[in-house]
């Protein structure tokens, strides 16, 4: 089994250590990420793989679905109105 594993992590590559559940490090290019792991490796192993185990690659934009408490505007969120707001003495 390899020391350190880099693999693509939705858009960006991640190295991470053996045994670890998150990566340790993300990196915007392949190249960035295999040098950052040959040097945590320190001699190890390094495996590079061109898959994403996390699934990320395959997420699209609608696939995030409508945020929590209805539509913008409604909940206070952005865009909302600014509604009555308290004077605060002393200031």
């Amino acid at each position: 089994m390899p020391d350190v594993t880099v693999h693509r992590h939705g858009d960006r590559w991640a190295v991470a250590e053996s045994g670890a559940e998150s990566p340790v490090k993300e990196f915007p290019t392949r190249e960035a990420a295999e040098m950052a792991a040959r040097q945590m490796a320190a001699g190890g192993s390094v495996d590079v793989r061109d898959d994403d185990p996390t699934g990320l690659e395959h997420t699209e934009p609608g696939d995030a679905g409508e945020a929590p408490g209805g539509p913008p505007g409604e909940t206070g969120g952005p865009g909302a109105g600014e509604g009555v707001r308290e004077r605060q003495a002393g200031l």
